[in-house]
């Protein structure tokens, strides 16, 4: 019993030193966040990258039944656009979708994907992101730069 009880308090004592370890902002290269916490909290942040335009969006869970954030973006401004906890990959797969609008177009883009961003290799806990005219940009935290691209979605 006593055995038991030490093997418990040195996975909690190692799971807590892994979560501050691997609680880097952007995509973090190579490390798997699942390892030791089976429901992480993921958090997005959105960032105005437009030159001059104001940036509107709606952010919605799975098929867009549920409206989790909507806000205005000044140039250059970034937000926290939501948080939620990781399920379990048997629970299906956790999707975020946003609709944005500025200079008249209205765009769409798959903000959070399990498949994107939570495999190994590719994990992301505090996921930051650059809206700009062609689509989005994630902080890529090997870099420090938003040089991880993608197109709007069709």
């Amino acid at each position: 019993m006593g055995g038991h009880r030490n093997m418990i308090t040195l996975i909690v004592i190692l799971s807590s030193l892994l979560n501050v370890a691997l609680s880097q902002n952007g995509v973090v290269v190579g490390k798997d966040i699942y390892k030791w916490n089976l429901f992480p909290t993921i958090k997005v942040f959105v960032r105005n990258d437009l030159r001059g335009l104001v940036l509107y969006s709606a952010c919605y869970s799975g098929g867009w039944q549920k409206n989790l954030y909507h806000a205005d973006f000044l140039p250059g401004m970034t937000r926290k656009i939501f948080e939620f906890r990781k399920d379990l990959f048997f629970w299906g797969e956790n999707i975020r979708y946003c609709v944005f609008k500025f200079g008249g177009q209205i765009r769409r883009f798959t903000i959070y994907r399990d498949r994107r961003d939570n495999i190994i290799g590719y994990q992301c806990r505090n996921c930051y992101w650059s809206v700009r005219r062609n689509g989005l940009c994630a902080l890529d935290s090997q870099t420090g730069k938003y040089d991880l691209c993608y197109s709007w979605n069709k």
